[in-house]
């Protein structure tokens, strides 16, 4: 009976990971509003380049689980969209690195700010204890996800 519970308890575990995301977005971020959508391939890799900085193209596609050839076709959106530039490592020239452009960091901190405004908006109209439950449940998320992300650097 333990190992069917355990078995159980983990299938019901992994249906909320894989619905949590999609819901996440749904409830926090109105669909159609004027926030990029952060579930896009070209927010994601934006967003890694914030954090990061300049990174070459294999890496961000390695991170995010993206092809080579459909990383070219993001970055090249990017590029022409004037939100990323391309340009060689100054170690290597035979590597190329993608970053941002000082307009892409302002239209990340704008879409930033506007999903933090909105979310604010949403949030608040839980109850306090809803509020405290929410503020565990991620800390308690957000800590299981580093320990689990640094076994995986092991």
């Amino acid at each position: 009976m333990g190992d069917s519970s355990a078995r159980a308890k983990m299938d019901q575990m992994l249906d909320d990971i894989f619905n949590v995301v999609p819901l996440f977005h749904r409830t926090l971020l109105k669909p159609g509003s004027s926030i990029h959508n952060p579930m896009s391939s070209d927010f994601k890799v934006m967003g890694i380049l914030m954090r990061h900085g300049p990174l070459p193209m294999s890496r961000i596609g390695h991170w995010l689980g993206i092809s080579k050839p459909n990383m070219t076709a993001i970055i090249d959106k990017l590029v022409s969209d004037g939100r990323v530039e391309r340009r060689q490592d100054p170690k290597d020239r035979r590597v190329v690195e993608v970053s941002l452009t000082a307009e892409g960091k302002r239209h990340m901190q704008e879409c930033l700010k506007a999903a933090r405004e909105q979310i604010k908006a949403r949030l608040s109209t839980l109850s306090p204890e809803e509020t405290d439950s929410l503020y565990t449940s991620l800390e308690n998320i957000r800590v299981i996800l580093s320990k689990l992300n640094e076994v995986k650097r092991q």
